[in-house]
Parts: structure tokens; sequence; C-alpha cells
């Protein structure tokens, strides 16, 4: 009835990947949380599945866009509805590993003094199979206006924090979990990596970095710019080499630059 954790899930046409991520969450170590569901009018058989697992098991709450509304709307719809204070992602292609939200409530509950806590990520293809992992480091302050300091898809934050700072932007359709970082980074708001695997993060061709790359880049470079100008986060000088770089890369072919991304982010497993 008082659920401790408030797991959120936006789908939108991943019905190849779904069942697994869903039971990901349902088989937790830790059981004692809502797992919020809502489908942004897929067009494959994804809210289909929602369904059938809804019925098995009363802590998902699934619920539908009337038309499709796009990422920022619908993740502060899950958050909206969400009935605790510890919100945990969980996007709908990736899976999570058992003790992922054991380990993420108990780290909040024992530290007080951070506000987002996320684990680096295992790297998955479209098979499940394991190909390399990701490592994030804790030293945000020199990565933050370079690029997203943390794993978005394995972090739980609490929900007052993200009350506080005004929700996700509406406007963004990529990277809206990268401008909240942001504000709450400009707000003194603590956030914590911590170097152990607690999720698989999949890679696969119907991704924005795949398909929409250099509008995702440019959305990067527009939070980047509000980041200095809105919420006032001084940039170094690395920083603006960084920003140069950036734009380099709207110039050059779509395979490259996801070939060096992966050498860059990604190691061998």
């Amino acid at each position: 009835m008082n659920p401790k954790i408030s797991v959120i899930m936006p789908v939108y046409n991943t019905e190849k990947y779904l069942s697994e991520a869903i039971e990901s969450v349902l088989f937790q170590s830790f059981s004692d949380f809502e797992f919020i569901i809502i489908d942004d009018c897929s067009t494959d058989n994804s809210y289909k599945i929602c369904e059938e697992y809804s019925k098995r098991d009363k802590r998902i709450k699934l619920n539908r866009n009337e038309k499709n509304m796009w990422i920022s709307f619908t993740r502060n719809k899950l958050i909206y509805l969400s009935s605790t204070n510890y919100i945990a992602t969980q996007d709908s292609d990736d899976i999570s590993l058992q003790n992922r939200l054991e380990l993420s409530f108990y780290f909040l509950e024992n530290n007080t003094n951070y506000w987002v806590i996320s684990w680096n990520n295992i790297i998955i293809n479209e098979d499940s199979e394991i190909i390399w992992y990701r490592e994030y480091s804790n030293n945000i302050q020199n990565i933050i206006l370079k690029k997203s300091p943390i794993s978005q898809p394995s972090s739980m934050f609490r929900k007052d924090i993200f009350e506080n700072l005004w929700w996700y932007d509406k406007k963004l359709n990529y990277w809206e979990d990268y401008d909240l970082w942001l504000k709450m980074f400009a707000n003194n708001y603590k956030i914590k990596n911590i170097s152990e695997n607690l999720i698989k993060y999949r890679i696969h061709q119907k991704q924005s970095k795949s398909v929409k790359l250099k509008e995702t880049i440019k959305n990067t470079l527009f939070i980047q710019r509000k980041a200095i100008n809105t919420y006032k986060i001084k940039p170094v000088f690395s920083d603006k080499i960084y920003f140069c770089l950036e734009k380099i890369l709207l110039i050059l072919p779509d395979s490259f630059i996801l070939f060096l991304f992966k050498k860059l982010e990604y190691k061998k497993w």
C-alpha cells in the first residue's frame, strides 16, 4: 500500500526488448516498489505486452498517452503520477541487474547529502550479448559542461529535488536528463556515481543516437549554452575546446561520429 520506490518507464515501440526490461524490474531483490509505465502511443505491440504484465503484477500502474507526446512530457507525467520520494528510471530497452534498486535505495537512505545516484553500464547489443562497458567519473565539476555526467538509465533521485527544479524541459526531445543534471549541479545538489555495473544498456539501430545523431548533437550544444547563460555555470578553457569539437562533429559522417564515440566512451568487457 505504501511503496518505498517509484520505478518509471516510458515506452515507445520497443516490443522486441520490452519483456526483458519489465521482468528485470519485477524480479528485483528489493520488491517494495510501484512500477509506473506510460506507453506513448506505440504503433507496435508494446502496449499489449505492458497490459499482459499489468494483469499479472499489481505493482504495475499502466497508462497511455492519447497521442504521441515525446519523452520529456512522458517522463514528467510519470513522475507526477508517482507516490514516493525515490524515483528510479528504467528505459524500455534496458535491463536492470537484480540488486540495482536495493543498492540505490539504501545508498540514498544512508547518504542524505546526495540527491542523485547512478551506476556504471554494461553495454549489450540487440541480442542481449555483452559487448562493452562504460565507466562514469565522480569528477562531476570537470565533466558536466562537456557531457552528461551520469548514466540516466541507472539513476535514482529524490522526487522533491525534481519538483524544486521545475521538471524536465518539455521543449527537449533529446538529452532532457542532461539538462536536469545541469540544473541540479547549478543549484549545488550533490550527484554520486558508484563504480559498479548495475544496468545493461542496450545499443541498437532505432535509438536516437543512431537515427537522429546530428539532432542530438545540436540539442547537446543548445543545452550547454543554456547551462552557461541561464544556470550561470562558468565554462573553463577545456569546456570551450570541447564545444568547438562538438561543432566540428556536425560536418562529419554519422558513422565516423559513432565510431569515435564508442572508441572514447566504451571499454572492452
